[in-house]
């Protein structure tokens, strides 16, 4: 390969990600006209045309977009490597702060903070558990831990789990005054427990598939809570049937406290990543921590 092409490259992505060529050849630090012949000799060489450019605007094309999902992921990986290696000359200090819902914490970082602590004994860690979605910018948080739909565009996300299994369940006090619902259209004659992110006015809605049918299920809003180790409580106490995490309630199913309902509707929800500023320059701390979670976490939780 043309070893120009790998500069050119870089070029390309910078202003694909700007969408201007002012703004890339600020963050790089040459000449705009030195940008722009940079990506027509690219284009040449590749083939086709990878930006629309007018007067107003510049906008990958559809090859370019294509090139992106590859380029983007590829050039990050490369900076943080070399990062890594800068880092290697000195001991990692610092502190990092997190947020992150409950069932997060609990299945993925606490796990792994004893053996971070031993590798990184001068390394503080904060971490916030809430189920709201924070401003982890206007908040001063490092990054967070939510489901990778939930996250925004503009953060850099990396997977931890490639899912998430849940459950809906009842306790058998709950079962001994009510029959075990067979389908969805079962759950009318049943006292749902609802869920209400912090940040949202809408209750969660679940979501229900078998074969080619599949429902989102709205539950009645009898008792709400916003905390899911409150939901696994009121199961427990036979208020309701919950929506919940299988790692959250694993040792309740195994002890017969709960049982699983609607085992054939139930589906794995998106896994869980790890996000921050895609503009911010990560601490050593901080990406040390990444490391040491995203080693050995890639299952389902």
């Amino acid at each position: 390969m043309d070893r120009f092409v790998l500069r050119d490259l870089a070029v390309f992505e910078a202003v694909a990600r700007h969408g201007s060529f002012t703004d890339a050849a600020a963050e790089l630090g040459v000449k705009q006209s030195s940008l722009s012949y940079a990506i027509v000799q690219l284009e040449q060489k590749i083939g086709v045309a990878l930006l629309a450019r007018t007067t107003r605007s510049v906008a990958p094309t559809d090859a370019g977009r294509r090139l992106l999902e590859t380029l983007g992921p590829a050039l990050r990986d490369i900076g943080e490597e070399l990062l890594k290696l800068q880092d290697m000359r000195a001991s990692v200090t610092g502190t990092v702060r997190l947020t992150m819902i409950p069932v997060a914490f609990e299945t993925i970082v606490r796990p792994k903070l004893r053996s971070f602590y031993e590798r990184y004994p001068d390394v503080s860690v904060e971490i916030s558990t809430n189920e709201g979605l924070n401003d982890i910018v206007a908040q001063g948080f490092d990054g967070g831990i939510r489901f990778g739909t939930l996250i925004e565009k503009d953060m850099v996300a990396l997977p931890l789990t490639a899912s998430s299994r849940v459950v809906i369940a009842g306790s058998p006090a709950y079962f001994s005054e009510r029959p075990i619902p067979m389908s969805p259209d079962d759950l009318a004659g049943h006292r749902c427990i609802s869920y209400r992110l912090l940040t949202s006015t809408r209750l969660y809605r679940w979501p229900l598939a078998k074969g080619k049918s599949k429902i989102e299920y709205k539950t009645d809003g009898a008792l709400v809570f916003d905390d899911g180790d409150a939901i696994r409580a009121a199961v427990i106490d036979g208020l309701g049937l919950g929506f919940l995490f299988r790692s959250q309630v694993a040792a309740d199913l195994d002890s017969g406290r709960i049982q699983e309902v609607l085992a054939d509707w139930v589906t794995d929800l998106p896994g869980f990543s790890l996000y921050y500023p895609s503009r911010r320059r990560t601490s050593s701390a901080f990406r040390a921590l990444i490391d040491h979670l995203r080693h050995g976490t890639r299952n389902g939780v």
